[in-house]
This record gives structure tokens, C-alpha cells and sequence, in this order.
């Protein structure tokens, strides 16, 4: 193909992705979603306390999953890149055990302020997904109580930032509001001597409004 034929293929090319690009908002915008958190437990620190009070024969089992909430503010700097800082509210994950003449219960329950990294792909004008890598800065709330052993009751806080991996879509429903939707993934919140960490899997629904 010549030169002087091609020029004009490129040069149409050219003011596709341009205005392709410019239908993309850039700037700053707020995200509220709900959430939906599952969350696996490491029971031994649990368990150790009740052992060391004096517990024997023990029985545990530990469960947490349910639906919480998010907001997050972004800034998008072009079509393919945006920051974004928020609170992530993970839930409650609960622990249960059985012991040679009485019962335990504990709680874990974390939540903290994010810091991501969002690398977007746009495929449409109007569809988009994104990949998220950041950290979390978590405050967890750790409680222990068994019914007969007093010396194993605990109420404790602890504070860590952990890594948080995500991805996620985004499809715009008009010229200021997305539909969006993410999942994320964080591990290791709330190690304490007391209390195990949790791992959590957490999937959001909400909108995104840029201003």
C-alpha cells in the first residue's frame, strides 16, 4: 500500500482514538457501594487463649460473611490511570467453641482506610475494566469470653496496613454516572496474640459520579 493511500487511514485513526479518549471524564469522583464480605479465620490464637486459661477438649469452628458498605473518592488523570483513597467497612467474622464443662465466642472485626492504584482498560466508550493494587490501613477489634475461664476473656484492638489486590468493571450509564462493580482481596487483618488473622473476600455494587 502507498504512502499517500495510507495516510488517510491513519490519520482517521488518529481522530478516533482522540475522540474516543475524550468521551472518557477525567477528574475527580466519588464511588458508594455496597458490599458483600466472606472471610476465612486462622482459629489457633483463639484457641491457644482458651487452652492457656486452662480449656481442654476443645471444639471450635468459626464462620463470617455479610453484607456491609464502602465509599471511596477517585481521581482519574487520563483514561488508562486514577487513585483512589476510602473506607472499607469487612465485617464481622465469629468464632465458637465448645470445651470440657463450658462454651467460648470471640469476634474479629476489621475495617480501615484504602489507598489504590487503579489501571484501567477501556473496551467501549461506555465499557471499561480495571485492575486495583494498593494497601489498607486496618483497625480490628478483637473480642475472646468463654463461660467457666475468666482469665480468657479479651477485648483488644490492633492496627497494620495490608496489601489489597482487585479488579473489577465499570459500565457508564450516563455522561456523570457508572454502574461499577469490584472485587477485592485482603489477607492477614487482625494478627494478634489473641486473636487470628482473617482473610477476606469482598465483592461491591454501587455507582461512581464524576464531577
Amino acid at each position: 500500500m502507498r504512502i499517500k493511500n495510507t495516510f488517510p487511514l491513519l490519520l482517521l485513526a488518529l481522530i478516533g482514538v482522540t475522540a474516543y479518549a475524550d468521551s472518557i471524564t477525567d477528574g475527580f469522583y466519588v464511588t458508594g457501594q455496597v458490599t458483600h464480605s466472606s472471610s476465612t479465620l486462622d482459629q489457633s490464637k483463639f484457641t491457644t487463649a482458651l487452652t492457656t486459661a486452662g480449656a481442654t477438649g476443645i471444639a471450635s469452628s468459626a464462620s463470617g460473611s455479610g453484607n456491609e458498605w464502602r465509599l471511596q473518592l477517585g481521581y482519574q488523570l487520563n483514561p488508562n490511570f486514577a487513585i483512589e483513597a476510602g473506607y472499607i467497612d469487612f465485617g464481622k467474622t465469629n468464632y465458637t467453641a465448645n470445651y470440657t464443662g463450658g462454651s467460648a465466642s470471640g469476634t474479629q472485626k476489621p475495617g480501615g482506610v484504602d489507598v489504590v492504584a487503579v489501571g484501567i482498560l477501556p473496551l467501549t466508550p461506555e465499557f471499561s475494566v480495571f485492575g486495583k493494587l494498593g494497601g489498607v490501613a486496618v483497625s480490628t477489634k478483637t473480642s475472646l469470653s468463654a463461660s467457666t475461664l475468666a482469665a480468657a476473656t479479651t477485648n483488644t484492638s490492633s492496627n497494620g496496613v495490608r496489601p489489597l489486590i482487585g479488579l473489577g468493571a465499570s459500565y457508564n450509564l450516563q455522561k456523570n454516572l457508572d454502574l461499577r462493580a469490584d472485587i477485592d482481596h485482603v489477607s492477614g487483618l487482625g494478627k494478634t496474640s489473641s486473636g487470628g488473622a482473617v482473610n477476606e473476600n469482598t465483592v461491591s455494587l454501587g455507582v461512581s459520579y464524576h464531577f
